[in-house]
């Protein structure tokens, strides 16, 4: 036995001992294969390019070989020991190519084409229009691509002395057509690069990577590239590919968007949906491609008048803000291990007697476990695969005697009911007929990825392993799994948690649209949460909720969002506030974390409460646990986290600020209309909302603006009992006392465990309204 895998799994992250790497290599890599043998294999090699190469041992029948610096070209190898032999396994290098002169121009009344040259006469297009005022769409394209017809704005073309000039509403580009040195400009700033395109192309022409400059000038401060639990560094290197960090994620997010923004006044987005790396050390951008003929490196470049403006600029390319109904901005409450009605109806009723305020409730372990849409210990008569079930199909009893009671009952107090989902066919490892036949069914109709050779693709990742995954880019598949799940909304239910949504590992999967694994990685999350979106739309028009952890540029369009799998620490908090922010250039407005975190042992008091004051003046706030052995209750209810502590301190301070987020819930929902209608998130960076203070604002990477008026700087260290808060420029008046202080200077704010430092821009219209939410809270 020799095993062999060239691709892996696809985890872009963690390699298999028995892969190639790199996978795809480039022209001057260092190419390794690894493999496997029996134990007792004592010799094993690689044939390469007429030679034998000795393969290294790792023990456990684990070995490498080292086939040397990657060359240009098709390369084949086999492995083999003295017993046996396998493959060959082939890759090819590919060469990059350079268009760097510019051979004509040709203008259109709402664009112009540049034809671009270079060595060996390889030739691309640029082609520059105006989709909005503002900005510039700049598509490089390779190959025989027929020119589109350019559509937007109006511009003016003016060609003269080596130089292009290109004016639209809002925006001027010019181009040197010597050097192909790039500028565009906007009415505060603007980028300087280049128009020259680098593309990998393989023997026959296929293109497989494009690359282009990506030139920061000195001195600016770079944001955004969707949910970045850490902040961008000038030499850092950004992957943009959905992906599963189970906390921790570092540099790795579950919501990326090739979107920069940055504090010179522009934004720069990548309009694809393959993988793609921002390395701001070596100063490139690059895209990946399946292996095709034509290739086009979409690039839009957006100027306006302050940094938020641009990312209302990018709101309007790629959809609106939806806003949620108003019952989604009050207090959340959730935990695994409510698995049973008679544990949240208890839950419940505590909150109740407690006073503590809230308006959803998310059940996550409410299901079989396997269907992942029936009741946990329903009875029922199993349908054929392509039927539904519906309420009165069910007899419940076991741990959920009465749904359809239980939410009556939340609703009667106010609550509203979110259910957990998966976009899975799970790989059970037990019968269950009514599965059993969705299943079948399912793979008998085409409903889930494919693998390149037409079988149903499995996942390989390490969450629902071995499950298929529904294809949610094909209409009839999308039917007949919600029509499996209607009956829960005739329940009464008002939302579901879209969990997951980062399942697809390979390069060459196929989805029912024509997409395949490298364009369906990013792109996937949105069809899943788009598609449940419709669903609830289609039924609760205005009132129902996704909350989803996955997703790519529009997340936007569906609302909303948590930060994912987060330990009890005061490094994930403070990593979850720049998530939240980073998320929020991208147009990411309804987002939350799980207070406190939602992993391991519960949190202490002090980071509890001062992570509950920050959720009470963010978008969402909710506590939430995840599933744990530990015979200890580690729930992050308000009581069990001072019963755990034998501190009474975190239900009375949470239950303060629960009862001040229900005073601020009209406020709260009618600043994320009005954010929504100005394509602006509810989270803002202060220094890019005052952009003539961004470097002193720059100094607290945690204090954010709250909606139009508030800014709010969290307590995030241990043992705090003073914040320092750099106040933007203008007049600020402290909530909690009514006390005005000057803009633009620091000051040091008193902040006990009942008060987080927050204050209020003077001059807004809604000051009244504030201060007479808190004059009136209790506490």
């Amino acid at each position: 036995m020799i095993l062999h895998q060239p691709y892996g799994h696809d985890d872009p992250y963690r390699p298999l001992p028995v892969e190639r790497t790199p996978r795809d290599p480039e022209p001057g890599e260092r190419v390794q294969v690894g493999f496997q043998t029996e134990s007792g294999v004592r010799e094993a090699w690689v044939n390469f390019a007429g030679k034998r190469l000795e393969a290294q041992p790792l023990g456990e029948g684990y070995w490498v070989a080292d086939l040397g610096i990657a060359t240009v070209g098709r390369h084949a190898y086999t492995l083999a020991t003295e017993a046996e032999q396998s493959g060959p396994y082939c890759f090819e290098v590919g060469r990059w190519l350079e268009a760097d002169r510019c051979l004509g121009v040709r203008g259109e009344p709402y664009g112009v084409y540049l034809d671009l040259v270079g060595e060996a006469g390889v030739r691309a297009t640029l082609a520059l229009s105006f989709p909005l005022e503002g900005v510039c769409r700049a598509e490089f394209r390779v190959g025989l691509l027929e020119p589109a017809v350019l559509e937007g704005l109006p511009c003016r073309v003016e060609e003269g002395s080596g130089a292009l000039r290109v004016v639209a509403e809002g925006v001027e580009v010019q181009v040197d057509l010597t050097t192909l040195a790039l500028a565009v400009q906007g009415p505060r700033g603007g980028y300087r690069g280049s128009a020259r395109l680098r593309w990998l192309a393989l023997g026959d022409g296929r293109v497989t990577r494009l690359r282009c400059a990506l030139t920061p000038g000195a001195g600016e401060t770079l944001y955004g590239l969707g949910e970045r639990f850490i902040p961008l560094e000038a030499a850092g290197r950004y992957d943009v590919r959905v992906y599963e960090e189970y906390k921790e994620q570092g540099p790795r997010t579950y919501l990326p968007v090739p979107f920069l923004l940055s504090s010179a006044g522009y934004g720069l987005w990548l309009a694809a949906e393959e993988p793609s790396h921002f390395d701001l050390g070596a100063r490139t951008l690059t895209l990946e491609k399946l292996p095709t003929p034509t290739a086009s490196l979409p690039l839009h470049f957006i100027v306006a008048a302050e940094p938020y403006g641009v990312t209302a600029a990018f709101v309007r390319l790629t959809g609106p803000i939806v806003v949620p109904p108003k019952w989604a901005f009050g207090p959340w409450i959730s935990a695994n291990t409510w698995n049973s009605q008679a544990k949240a109806e208890a839950v419940l009723r505590r909150t109740l007697e407690e006073g503590v305020p809230a308006t959803v409730l998310v059940l996550e372990a409410w299901s079989d476990e396997t269907t992942f849409y029936v009741f946990n210990d329903a009875e029922y008569a199993p349908t054929d695969g392509a039927g539904a079930l519906h309420a009165q199909d069910f007899r419940f009893g076991g741990r959920w005697p009465d749904p359809k009671g239980l939410i009556e009952e939340c609703h009667r107090h106010g609550v509203r009911v979110l259910l957990w989902q998966i976009p899975v066919l799970k790989h059970a490892g037990h019968p269950h007929p009514q599965h059993d036949a969705d299943v079948a069914y399912a793979l008998e109709r085409g409903f889930v990825i494919q693998n390149a050779d037409g079988t149903p693709y499995r996942n390989k990742g390490w969450w629902f392993t071995g499950s298929h995954v529904l294809d949610f880019s094909n209409p009839e598949a999308c039917a007949w799994w919600f029509s499996k799940r209607k009956y829960l909304l005739d329940l009464g239910v008002d939302g579901f948690k879209t969990d997951g949504g980062e399942h697809l590992w390979g390069h060459d999967l196929r989805a029912h649209d024509g997409r395949r694994g490298l364009e369906l990685y990013n792109a996937y999350p949105n069809l899943y949460v788009g598609a449940y979106h419709r669903f609830l739309e289609a039924y609760r028009p205005g009132e129902g909720l996704t909350f989803s952890r996955a997703g790519y540029t529009g997340a936007q369009r569906y609302p909303a969002h948590w930060a994912g799998d987060e330990n009890s620490t005061w490094s994930a908090f403070k990593a979850s506030i720049l998530a939240g922010l980073s998320a929020g250039v991208c147009g990411v407005s309804i987002w939350g974390w799980d207070i406190g975190g939602f992993s391991g042992e519960i949190p202490t008091v002090e980071l509890y409460l001062r992570s509950a004051a920050m959720a009470a003046f963010c978008p969402v706030m909710q506590y939430h646990s995840e599933l744990h052995a530990s015979a200890d209750d580690r729930d992050r209810s308000p009581w069990n986290v001072a019963a755990r502590h034998g501190d009474p301190r975190a239900l009375e301070v949470f239950r303060r600020y629960a009862r001040l987020r229900m005073r601020l819930l009209d406020y709260l929902h009618a600043e994320a209309e009005a954010a929504a209608e100005l394509g602006l998130p509810l989270m803002r960076y202060p220094a890019l909302a005052y952009p003539q203070a961004h470097d002193f604002l720059a100094g607290d990477p945690y204090a954010y603006l709250f909606g139009r008026d508030l800014l709010v700087a969290p307590v995030v260290e241990k043992g705090a009992s003073s914040r320092a808060v750099r106040l933007p420029p203008g007049e600020w008046i402290y909530l909690w006392s009514g006390a005005r202080f000057a803009g633009g200077r620091a000051l040091s704010v008193p902040a006990p465990l009942e008060r987080i430092p927050v204050f209020v821009r003077a001059d807004s219209p809604r000051l009244g309204q504030l201060l007479e939410a808190v004059l009136g809270w209790e506490g």
